[in-house]
């Protein structure tokens, strides 16, 4: 690894403060990683330190004016960070640091990683929840029948169904069996009542005997951590929600940096809201050290909880960069003038299979499985106008998708809201496709989008070619477009629906102008619109069909004339 360097200026109060910080660190460390570290001592002399060097080749070296700290070939990482959060968080006055450089240290491989006792402390937490382990699954879909939780739209076959499809999903994890229980009311320690609930216990001890059961999951958006709790303790077996099921997917999903960030701030969100420990065991008797400014006395949970607000802190960070850097390509794509429509829907509608075969986009790859898109990406294509849309391809939703995940991907379904055009595909071939819509215009009202958006939408029945095994799947009068997206049948048009639509809600016109062959007009509506068609006239003139908004036609008349 290449060297890395630190600088300090030459200052008192704060170094005496940082030494001691430091020293205490490495020292208290010392029991669990003495293969990086001896003996570190400091010493605060006009200004300077003197130390003896570290074990593994770093060294420290006192230098006039500050100290300059070298780490070569370490075998951690994580070292300058330490010592940039002392840096940052120790004792210090604007007098102190008069002068000081300040060095920015970032990771090579790009991966947020802490320091080692953060490393620790999250793996840990993540082999606690259980996600990450193969597992043998009993899925039970409550069935509320009475209260404002009861299905109003989708029958609980469904819902089993697609709660299957969760687990099975996930890597490793299979399906032992599933079934629906009535409920009533969610109790507020054991989520059932005292009859179901020992009826299901007995069904989980005898699966376990059997060795078929490692997990259970019950379909519902969050268990609160009460219940979380007490259902682990009772059945002795890892026990998920929707919330957690879905996290996993996404993480198992994601492929880009940006999605690994989202997924990520999501997945510590859900781990900060199930901290639980038995032993309330002092941080420093257990691990040797506390990373506390103020002192000892840090329990494993206050510990846990401090390194997951610190994680989530620097994701934050990183996620509003993402929004910043999105911006820019809005920004960007906004002075381009080109139009974009959005494609939302439900998980596996078939959205990237749609914008392919509109695009002819080859390096798209649709899959045939949930969340198989969580990257937002675009695609450029072109109307029978001659005019290029960007169409963007979107996270797919779930029923009951929790408000946290959704707030997660923000930075990525922004923009959704910064579209000119929505198409809302729905996959009519299936039995629930009316339930399903809901779900979808519920998440788009949690992102609130403009009104024009909302009262814009196209609608595209997808799968029309497996339609016929539903009775009356799509009997209605509303406006609508019937397509097959993979055998590409219907988007003759569906082009010409989303044309029409763009041109009222980017207020586009087509126009024909008569303008001269070597004049500057033909140049400027290539800049600032798009030429559909050029033809010469008997007078050797040009008659030039083109496509404009508004803006774009009143610089054209006040600077060449009026157009017709």
């Amino acid at each position: 690894m290449a060297a890395k360097i630190l600088y300090f200026p030459r200052y008192s109060r704060f170094a005496k403060g940082f030494s001691t910080s430091f020293g205490q660190f490495i020292s208290k460390r010392k029991p669990r990683c003495n293969s990086l570290c001896s003996e570190v001592s400091f010493q605060v002399r006009r200004g300077h330190y003197s130390c003896k060097p570290l074990q593994n080749g770093s060294s420290f070296e006192a230098r006039e004016g500050g100290l300059e700290f070298e780490f070569v070939n370490s075998r951690k990482n994580y070292w300058p960070k330490t010592l940039k959060r002392f840096y940052s968080r120790g004792r210090k006055t604007s007098k102190d640091t008069k002068g000081a450089k300040k060095v920015e240290i970032s990771s090579e491989d790009d991966n947020l990683d802490e320091d080692l006792e953060h490393v620790e402390i999250l793996a840990k937490l993540r082999e606690k929840s259980g996600l990450e382990q193969g597992h043998k699954v009993l899925v039970i879909q409550p069935d509320f029948k009475w209260g404002r939780n009861r299905f109003h739209l989708e029958t609980v076959d469904h819902m089993l169904g697609e709660a299957l499809s969760l687990v099975e999903a996930i890597n490793g994890w299979s399906v032992v069996e599933g079934r629906t229980e009535p409920i009533r009311k969610p109790d507020s320690r054991y989520f059932f009542g005292k009859g179901k609930l020992e009826e299901l216990t007995k069904l989980v001890k005898k699966l376990k005997v059997a060795g078929s059961l490692s997990a259970v999951f019950l379909d519902v958006g969050r268990l609160t951590r009460r219940q979380h709790a007490e259902l682990e303790e009772l059945w002795d077996v890892k026990v998920f929600d929707r919330f957690s099921l879905v996290v996993q997917i996404f993480k198992e999903r994601a492929v880009s940096s940006e999605a690994k960030v989202q997924v990520e701030l999501a997945e510590l969100g859900y781990i900060r809201s199930r901290l639980v420990f038995d032993d309330h065991t002092s941080y420093d008797q257990q691990r040797g050290g506390t990373y506390s400014i103020g002192g000892g006395g840090e329990t494993h949970l206050e510990a846990a909880r401090r390194m997951l607000m610190l994680r989530q802190q620097k994701l934050k960070k990183k996620l509003e960069a993402i929004r910043k850097q999105r911006n820019l390509i809005r920004h960007d794509r906004a002075k381009r003038k080109v139009p974009i429509v959005s494609v939302v829907g439900y998980t596996n509608a078939g959205k990237t299979t749609l914008i392919k075969a509109l695009t002819h986009d080859s390096e798209m790859r649709p899959e045939d499985k949930l969340f198989a898109t969580l990257d937002v990406t675009a695609h450029r294509g072109k109307l029978p106008s001659g005019m290029t849309a960007l169409f963007i391809d979107t996270v797919g939703f779930v029923s009951d998708l929790p408000h946290e995940l959704v707030e997660s991907f923000s930075a990525t379904l922004e923009d959704i809201v910064h579209s000119d055009l929505l198409i809302h595909l729905r996959d009519c071939s299936h039995p629930e496709f009316e339930a399903q819509k809901v779900h979808v215009l519920d998440v788009l009202k949690m992102l609130k989008l403009p009104k024009y958006l909302m009262e814009n939408i196209i609608e595209v029945h997808n799968k029309v070619d497996l339609r016929e095994s539903i009775s009356d799947a799509s009997g209605r009068n509303e406006e609508r477009f019937e397509v097959s997206a993979l055998h590409e049948t219907g988007l003759g048009v569906l082009w010409s629906g989303v044309e029409d639509a763009l041109f009222k809600t980017t207020g586009r016109q087509i126009k024909t102008i008569i303008i001269p062959q070597d004049g500057p007009q033909l140049s400027w509506l290539h800049h600032e619109a798009t030429v559909s068609e050029t033809e010469t006239t008997q007078d050797a003139r040009l008659k030039v069909k083109v496509i404009m908004d508004e803006a774009a036609l009143g610089k054209y008349n006040s600077k060449f004339g009026k157009v017709d």
